[in-house]
């Protein structure tokens, strides 16, 4: 990669990250540290910053962290995404929050601030006769007679200015209007809680994120691969070669990929496999669900997109770490994808060690620490990790 799409990454006021600055960022970047250091907050506010214009990627994030709907609402879900008074616990406080994202680089975004705060009042008329619609509501009615209770989000977006060369810090503080304003709301009473949002076609940075949980594959996704990796416009060795690639680092038997539908139902995904024939994706592992999920995004980012990754290593055992990291390493390469992970494994470190060894500026590492007053990334680059992991054998966790 000449340029990449993201060199250097501020984010201050999201979660508990502070004043939180990623500098020289590399083709691939691992962050590491203690739980609760911010590592899986760094990629949660990544996912909303390439998004700029897009305010419902809110919803999305929050989804992927409580997958499970544990949380009492979205709402309460959205609030706890910006820093805290200590007064959430009281049913009338009104919340009001804030962060601010920035980012140098190839991507021209330059600075997003978002304002969040709660709000009691009645939606839109547009908004009420989409939820009076059967397919959202069966049918039961929508009452406006009473205010509801919802949020809204703003996102104030800055490009880049043409000729620009100062440093971010003193980019991100000179003060002019936004060139763009996108504002979302979401209601308590909307049950889908924006799930018919349709992203909007506009200047946004390819990326995905996958979590610990994503290879367990749903309709969605299914649907979603289908479109990229199932094309037969694409020529196989750029599209389910790549799968088909992975897989075979962990089951040699597999010499096929399909989406079929045998009993004429919604379309799965098949494995043609040496031993056990044609066979249902779910039948396998865990490590082959997260191959095929791994391999079709890398191609889908193909490009100059982000690949943003928690938990690098889950799923994968730790005497097949070294073979998927290279495969990653060199993948990331070949697709022109910038990656990053997260990882609480020393084996997964070593493993990308290992696989980018020739290629050392490629690998960037950022150990994040809490302090009283901000979140300390201390960056540790690729030719320092390999002497400190090879010949000193510390621990950079």
């Amino acid at each position: 990669m000449t340029q990449l799409s993201l060199e250097t990454v501020t984010i201050d006021g999201f979660r508990g990250l502070r004043n939180l600055t990623l500098e020289g960022l590399g083709p691939v970047n691992i962050l590491v540290g203690e739980n609760n250091s911010g590592k899986t907050s760094v990629l949660e506010a990544l996912s909303i910053l390439c998004n700029p214009c897009e305010p419902g990627e809110w919803l999305a994030m929050v989804r992927r962290r409580d997958f499970g709907g544990l949380d009492e609402t979205r709402i309460q879900s959205l609030r706890w995404c910006f820093r805290q008074t200590g007064k959430l616990s009281d049913p009338e406080f009104m919340f009001n929050g804030s962060c601010s994202l920035g980012c140098l680089g190839k991507f021209p975004l330059r600075q997003l601030e978002v304002e969040y705060k709660d709000m009691v009042g009645q939606p839109s008329q547009r908004e009420v006769e989409r939820l009076s619609r059967k397919r959202y509501f069966g049918s039961e009615s929508v009452d406006i007679e009473e205010e509801w209770s919802g949020a809204e989000i703003t996102h104030r977006v800055f490009w880049d200015q043409a000729g620009r060369t100062k440093s971010i810090l003193e980019a991100l503080g000179e003060p002019r209007e936004a060139d763009e304003i996108e504002v979302m709301q979401v209601w308590e009473e909307d049950r889908m809680m924006g799930r018919f949002l349709r992203p909007r076609k506009r200047e946004r940075l390819p990326t995905e994120t996958l979590t610990p949980y994503s290879y367990q594959l749903n309709r969605l996704q299914v649907r979603s691969q289908s479109q990229h990796l199932f094309n037969t416009e694409l020529d196989w060795t750029h599209g389910r070669g790549y799968v088909l690639d992975l897989m075979s680092l962990f089951d040699s038997d597999v010499v096929g990929i399909e989406m079929a539908s045998l009993r004429g139902n919604r379309p799965a995904i098949y494995i043609q496999h040496k031993k056990l024939g044609f066979a249902p994706l779910t039948v396998f592992g865990d490590a082959l669900r997260r191959a095929v999920l791994l391999a079709s995004t890398m191609y889908l980012l193909k490009g100059g997109g982000v690949l943003l990754i928690d938990e690098v290593e889950s799923g994968i055992h730790f005497r097949a770490l070294q073979r998927v990291m290279h495969w990653l390493t060199d993948v990331a390469n070949q697709l022109q994808v910038q990656v990053i992970a997260t990882t609480h494994s020393l084996e997964a470190v070593d493993a990308i060690c290992s696989s980018l060894a020739e290629r050392s500026q490629d690998l960037v590492t950022y150990h994040l620490e809490e302090t009283e007053e901000n979140t300390v990334a201390r960056r540790i680059s690729g030719d320092l990790l390999l002497r400190l992991r090879r010949e000193r054998g510390l621990d950079v966790r």
